[in-house]
C-alpha cells in the first residue's frame, strides 16, 4: 500500500475499517453500502485489512468504490485473529492521519447518511466519540430488530462520568459494537484486548472516551445494517456466565470513571435482559437472577417499572439526559 504524503489532508476524513478473512462476495456488497450511503465522496477513504485470506475476495477487490474513493489494502503475512485484525486496520487509519475511523464488518452494510450526520454531530458538540443504533436484519437483509437505540434528552454531548452514571452504573451496556461507534482518532490511542473478544469492544471505547476527557454524542438513527449471527451476539454463551462478566465490567469502568456502581439498579436492569432472553418465563428469570446475585442485592423495583414504561413509551429503555 502506497503511503499518502498528503496526511493533512485526511484529518477530516472518515477511515472506514474493514477488517476481513474469508469474506467471499460479502465484501463486495459492504464497500458496494458505502457509496450508495450517501457520504459525501471527499469524506472517506476505505482501508481493508486482511488476514491473509485464501478464497479469492482479495484478488477481486477493486481499486478505488462506486464513487471513485481509494481502497486500500494490506494483507497481513497471516491469519493474527479477529480482534488483532482490529488493531492492524486502527494502526493503518493512524498512520495514514485519518480523523475518524469506523468498523464495517464484511456482510454489514452502511445504512443512508446517518454516518455523515453523526460525524457532523461531533463536530459540532466536541465530541471524541459518536454512537448510533444499528438495524439487525436475517441473511435476506429483512429487519429483526433495532438493537442500542437510546432516548437521547440531553442537548448536546455529555461527559463519560454523566453517560456511565446513566449506563453503566444500572447495568446499561450501551457502547455499541464497534460497527455503531465513530472514533475521533485524535483522541487517546484506542485498541483492542485480543485475550478479551467477548467484551473488549465495550472496556476499550468506555476506557477511550474515559481517557479522553471529552463528550460523547448520540445520533437516533440506525447506522448499520447487522446481519443476524450467533457467534456475533453470543447467544451460544451460558446466559448467566455472560451476565456475570457484563456485571464485573460495568462494575470496573465505573470504578475507573470515578461514578458509583448501582448494584440494584444493576439488578433491575440484568431482570429485564433475562426476561427478554427467557421469553417471560418468570420462575427461570427468577432462577437466573438468584444464580447470578448471591450476595442477595436488593431489587429497585420503581427503576424496573421505569424501565418498562420508556420501553413502552420510546421503545427502548434507555434514556441519557442532561
Amino acid at each position: 500500500m502506497k503511503r499518502c504524503t498528503c496526511r493533512a489532508m485526511r484529518k477530516d476524513k472518515i477511515a472506514v475499517l474493514i477488517p476481513v478473512f474469508n469474506a467471499g462476495p460479502l465484501l463486495g456488497e459492504s464497500i458496494a453500502s458505502i457509496a450508495a450511503s450517501g457520504l459525501p465522496r471527499d469524506a472517506y477513504e476505505i482501508i481493508v485489512s486482511d488476514n491473509a485470506s485464501d478464497d479469492g475476495s482479495i484478488e477481486r477487490l477493486p481499486l478505488c468504490d462506486a464513487q471513485g474513493m481509494p481502497i486500500h489494502l494490506r494483507r497481513n503475512p497471516g491469519n493474527l485473529g479477529r480482534v488483532q485484525n482490529w488493531n492492524c486496520a486502527l494502526t493503518i487509519a493512524e498512520e495514514m492521519g485519518f480523523g475518524h475511523a469506523l468498523f464495517l464488518m464484511a456482510g454489514d452494510l452502511i445504512r443512508g447518511s446517518a454516518v455523515a450526520s453523526l460525524r457532523q454531530r461531533m463536530h459540532d458538540s466536541g465530541a471524541v466519540l459518536g454512537l448510533g443504533s444499528h438495524e439487525i436484519v436475517d441473511e435476506t437483509l429483512r429487519p429483526v430488530r433495532l438493537a442500542r437505540r437510546i432516548a437521547w434528552q440531553a442537548k448536546a454531548g455529555l461527559s463519560a462520568q454523566r453517560f456511565l452514571a446513566q449506563s453503566f452504573a444500572i447495568g446499561g451496556m450501551l457502547m455499541a459494537p464497534l460497527g455503531a461507534n465513530l472514533y475521533d482518532l485524535s483522541g487517546p490511542r484506542l485498541r483492542f484486548d485480543p485475550s478479551d473478544p467477548t467484551h473488549t469492544d465495550q472496556d476499550a471505547t468506555a476506557s477511550f472516551l474515559i481517557a479522553a476527557g471529552r463528550p460523547v454524542i448520540y445520533l437516533d438513527q440506525p447506522l448499520m445494517r447487522w446481519r443476524l449471527r450467533a457467534a456475533r451476539f453470543h447467544s451460544s454463551m451460558d446466559l448467566t456466565q455472560r451476565l456475570a462478566r457484563d456485571r464485573a465490567l460495568a462494575v470496573r469502568i465505573c470504578r475507573e470513571a470515578g461514578v458509583m456502581p448501582d448494584d440494584e439498579g444493576i439488578r433491575c436492569t440484568f431482570m429485564l435482559r433475562v426476561i427478554f432472553h427467557r421469553g417471560g418465563n418468570i420462575p427461570a428469570v427468577w432462577s437466573d437472577l438468584q444464580s447470578l446475585f448471591r450476595d442477595h442485592a436488593r431489587m429497585r423495583w420503581s427503576l424496573l417499572l421505569a424501565l418498562l414504561w420508556r420501553q413502552l413509551i420510546y421503545k427502548t429503555p434507555w434514556r441519557i439526559s442532561d
